[in-house]
């Protein structure tokens, strides 16, 4: 008794914590050991990784008050400093939560409580990608109403992670040209059958073309450009000749950048781009660590959900730049696959984009742009589904009547300019 009685500095008192730490969760580990599967993980919780961070708070926390204690003068002000303007964000972090939960549960009270639908069971992992349809699997996307399903929908992806996308006309002969579609849960086709899609009624309105959604929920220009650049899509595509189509909304924006709140959306499960070279190098929450956790705390924070605000707060010009530069670098990747220049940007209608720069930098790049947002106003009770935010059918059909007619006027995809 008389050693811990002696060891008592503040030092020693750590080391008993640690110990105590340590030799609680070898116990907790030992015990999962022999009754669970061995992976150090019970109940959902990562003992080792709750271990590390007990020990590692407990450590930051002597070596500040050490600091603050006996530190020079000028180090003292500055972490007292420090320590006010962190206790003063959680202060009002914390009230904030308050306030927005209490908004959120009045708003909320009387209207049904819908749920789902869970994306999590409708993607892989991709190294490349980050997230990519299960191949040969159909997701189910579903909402439920006190547990029973109000909506359900299946969607089909094929071996090559691709939607599949049913043949209006079985019977047609012969389909002797590709469309490829690259773009996010708009092209996808979220919360629509797979004969509702875009590239459905592509398909449809031009028989001898048979239609590839490269889409996804949540995709972005990152994803159009990591797919071409490690993928060689001329092994999946069986036709020789054809047009790729990339569907632009103005978050795609949001995605380039990429902003705190979709690194929060998306788990940082994306691809990482290097700028300087606009190569896609490998997922972003991997290879910005850092940057990661730091989206994911502005991601998580009340103040940011009750006052609806992103980092950065609004779209810079080299943010426009970046999206423009990432979609110009997908047209030349695919231009190199397939060694035509048939790449066009549709804009999708969208009213909260009037004074985008975008389509003026696509043009300037080269690009070939189909402007569309006046075709239909969107969002709109008439072209947005009641049971989600995304298009109805009727939008995606209007849109790609109107590229088939445009397609048309000029002989086919060959004499198209834009």
């Amino acid at each position: 008794m008389s050693f811990f009685q002696k060891n008592t500095s503040l030092f020693a008192r750590l080391g008993y914590f640690i110990s105590f730490v340590i030799l609680l969760l070898l116990s907790l580990i030992g015990v999962e050991f022999f009754v669970g599967n061995g992976d150090g993980i019970w109940f959902d919780y990562d003992l080792r990784l709750i271990g590390f961070r007990l020990v590692a708070w407990a450590v930051s926390f002597v070596v500040l008050y050490l600091l603050i204690r006996n530190g020079p003068p000028l180090l003292q002000n500055v972490l007292l400093s420090l320590v006010s303007v962190l206790l003063v964000i959680y202060g009002v972090e914390v009230v904030v939560g308050w306030i927005h939960d209490a908004s959120q549960k009045s708003t909320t009270s009387s209207l049904p409580q819908y749920a789902g639908p869970a994306y999590d069971s409708s993607y892989a992992f991709d190294e490349f990608l980050g997230r990519k349809p299960i191949p040969n699997h159909t997701f189910w996307w579903t909402k439920t109403l006190k547990g029973k399903p109000v909506v359900q929908i299946g969607m089909k992806a094929d071996s090559f992670s691709r939607r599949i996308t049913p043949f209006a006309d079985s019977t047609h002969p012969k389909r002797d040209k590709y469309a490829l579609f690259f773009g996010c849960s708009f092209t996808y086709g979220d919360a629509v059958k797979d004969n509702e899609t875009i590239p459905y009624y592509f398909q449809k309105e031009n028989a001898d073309y048979q239609a590839y959604n490269y889409a996804f929920f949540g995709y972005s220009p990152r994803h159009a450009l990591a797919r071409l650049q490690h993928e060689d899509l001329t092994k999946q595509v069986s036709q020789k000749q054809g047009i790729a189509i990339y569907t632009y909304i103005e978050d795609h924006v949001n995605r380039a950048i990429p902003s705190a709140g979709w690194i929060g959306m998306y788990d940082g499960y994306f691809p990482d781009l290097d700028e300087s070279t606009m190569k896609t190098t490998g997922v972003y929450r991997f290879v910005h660590p850092i940057k990661y956790r730091f989206g994911m705390m502005i991601f998580k924070s009340k103040v940011r959900q009750h006052f609806a605000m992103d980092f950065p707060f609004g779209y810079r010009p080299k943010d426009y730049e970046l999206t423009a530069n990432l979609i110009k670098a997908s047209q030349e990747e695919y231009k190199k696959q397939f060694k035509n220049d048939n790449f066009y940007v549709v804009v999708y209608p969208d009213l909260l984009k009037k004074d985008s720069p975008m389509i003026g930098l696509l043009k300037e790049r080269g690009l070939k742009v189909l402007d569309y947002r006046k075709l239909f106003p969107f969002p709109s009770k008439q072209y947005q589904l009641s049971y989600d935010s995304h298009p109805t059918p009727e939008a995606h059909r209007l849109l790609m009547e109107q590229l088939t007619k445009d397609l048309k006027k000029v002989g086919g995809v060959s004499g198209m300019t834009n």
